[in-house]
This record gives structure tokens, sequence and C-alpha cells, in this order.
């Protein structure tokens, strides 16, 4: 069983911002949503974090801006990309900061077996 994680998920689709609290929750996991970069920008500034998954394009601020942003205050916290666009390459946004790169849909399981990853290597 891999510990309790205070995770962010930050995505415009409200629905699958919902889908991903519950289901990480469900995991155990302490979950917060956000519709867009700078709500997230805002949640990041008051709280900690100990993941980030975040979509690439979103109105307001995109995830890419939304990263470069958190690194100048939390240079740690592990961040992950779903994406379901190919207008970025996962090499672009692993040098923007990223930890990994997913495309969207993106199975559970698969999903799941991401963040107990980056929950593990942020433990070690």
């Amino acid at each position: 069983m891999t510990a309790r994680r205070r995770i962010l998920v930050v995505d415009d689709e409200p629905i699958l911002v919902r889908l991903l609290v519950r289901m990480l929750g469900t995991a155990g996991h302490d979950v917060v949503g956000a519709r867009d970069g700078h709500e997230a920008l805002e949640l990041a500034s008051k709280d900690r974090f100990d993941l980030i998954i975040s979509d690439v394009r979103m109105p307001v601020m995109d995830g890419p801006s939304f990263l470069a942003a958190l690194r100048t205050r939390h240079t740690e916290t592990p961040f992950i990309f779903l994406t379901g666009y190919g207008d970025h390459t996962d090499v672009e946004l692993k040098r923007l900061g990223a930890t990994a790169v997913y495309g969207k849909p993106i199975a559970p399981q698969e999903l799941k077996a991401a963040v107990d990853a980056h929950a593990r290597a942020a433990a070690t």
C-alpha cells in the first residue's frame, strides 16, 4: 500500500476533474481539483501538494505556463501532464520541468501506477 499523498488535479473539463478526484481519493489520496492554471497556482500558494497532475491546454493559464510559474516557488513538486494533443512533445514538457507526460485518455490503472511510482520516488 502506498502512502497517502496530497494531489492537485488541474483540467478545464469539470467531469474529468471530478472523475480523477474521486478515483484517486478512492485509492487513498487527498485530492483537490482546479479548473485552470491560475486557480491551481492560487491553491499551490496556500497549500503544499505532493504531486500535481495537469492538462496542457486550458483557458486563462495553460499547463506549461502554470508549471513555469510553479517552478519559481516549488521546484521539487512532481508534475505530471495529461494531454490529448500532439502539439507538445514529451521532451518539451520535460524540459519545462514535468516529471512525466501521459496521453489522454489514460487508463485508470496506468494513472494509479504513475501516482504510486511518483509517491514512492518522492518518499526516497
